[in-house]
């Protein structure tokens, strides 16, 4: 039997669930990784409706087109379209009651989106539901799964200031989770209306926490790659903005606060007495930005201001690279095709226990599927 066949019958549910949930892929300028993903869903019998949302360069967009024939509905957007526009155009067109979105350049595993999507539809008060999301790098056909990048716990308080206190403290984005259609399109509307590509994504967090709970399952939800964003650093995290621009970062973080301030009293969330919104919200978002501080970058950044000839400040990559496997390490051979998994020890035996646990049944399962990943057509080669 081949890996196709297996991922059919064991890892993707059988029952059609097109008019359930949609899967939405933005993508732009990454050909070779969208068609990896659609073929992914489809070897793995996907049976949710695929719709690409793509604003790549001619001719990269022919070739998006192309992959997604058989597999997805293609939609195209001007290569202008900032990122949140373009996402709340698709998902204002979709009629399901349920809606993920997997980034083009990332494995999101079949068998954790059924389990999100069970959750949600057995647990009305909870808008979102994810689970872990790992980090690998590619060597020939060995997948290196070296990292644990997102974990933290349901965000399951009937607050809706805690709930928003506990995501900010820990801050982990979960915009690729499953989602309530509703819940989710009224996040993007909100975060397209704020200007900046970090103060968009925690709008659109917010909104999502301050609606109802999240979910985090203990499965493997996803996996990132090496690939590095198309949105330059300064934009998307936070510290690096300030030390790039400070006043105009402080100008975006308050006209951000001012509005999400207004969307709380608009929903008429109850504020606990003698607080004030505006101070509990600066407060709530020092517990981010202060994790976020390296006083060693400010000074060096403070000497180069002054002028003082210093290189600019070097950001290590997501991956190092490859090395080989050390005795703590698991490492598991594909009987399928020519592949090994590397599951590295700061995974399987990644802290806090409380919160991560990723045993010898869920590796099957993500080996499974992923025994019919590939960036070719033949996952093996």
């Amino acid at each position: 039997m081949s890996g196709v066949e297996i991922a059919n019958k064991t890892v993707t549910k059988k029952n059609n669930y097109s008019s359930i949930l949609t899967i939405v892929i933005p993508t732009r300028n990454r050909p070779a990784h969208c068609a990896a993903q659609l073929r992914f869903f489809r070897d793995c019998g996907v049976r949710y409706r695929i719709v690409v949302a793509d604003s790549s360069d001619s001719p990269k967009a022919k070739s998006v087109r192309t992959a997604c024939k058989g597999i997805a509905d293609y939609r195209y957007f001007d290569p202008q379209t900032r990122v949140f526009d373009k996402w709340a155009a698709v998902v204002g067109t979709i009629d399901t009651p349920y809606v993920v979105m997997t980034p083009d350049d990332d494995i999101t595993f079949p068998h954790a989106i059924d389990a999100a999507l069970d959750a949600l539809r057995e647990n009305e008060d909870y808008v979102a539901a994810h689970g872990y999301v790992l980090r690998f790098g590619m060597h020939d056909n060995i997948f290196d799964i070296h990292s644990v990048y997102s974990f933290t716990p349901t965000i399951g308080e009937d607050d809706p200031l805690r709930r928003h206190y506990q995501l900010m403290r820990r801050y982990q984005p979960f915009i690729w989770a499953v989602f309530r259609t509703a819940a989710f399109t009224a996040a993007l509307q909100r975060a397209a209306e704020v200007d900046g590509a970090i103060f968009q994504e925690i709008t659109f967090m917010n909104i999502a926490v301050l609606q109802g709970k999240v979910m985090r399952l203990p499965l493997v939800y996803a996996m990132r790659g090496s690939e590095e964003s198309l949105v330059p650093l300064a934009e998307v995290n936070p510290f690096f903005w300030f030390l790039k621009d400070a006043g105009l970062f402080f100008g975006h973080y308050l006209a951000y606060r001012n509005r999400l301030a207004q969307t709380i009293r608009a929903m008429n969330i109850p504020i606990p007495d003698d607080a004030k919104l505006e101070q509990l919200l600066d407060i709530v978002h020092g517990t981010w930005l202060g994790r976020a501080v390296d006083i060693g970058m400010i000074n060096h950044t403070a000497r180069q201001l002054l002028g003082d000839d210093l290189p600019a400040i070097y950001v290590a990559p997501q991956w190092s690279g490859w090395r080989p496997p050390e005795r703590s390490d698991l490492v598991h051979v594909s009987r399928k095709n020519r592949r090994e998994y590397v599951w590295r020890e700061a995974v399987v035996a990644a802290e806090p226990r409380t919160e991560i646990a990723i045993g010898a049944d869920e590796m099957a399962n993500v080996e499974r599927q992923l025994d019919v990943y590939g960036m070719t057509s033949d996952p093996g080669s």
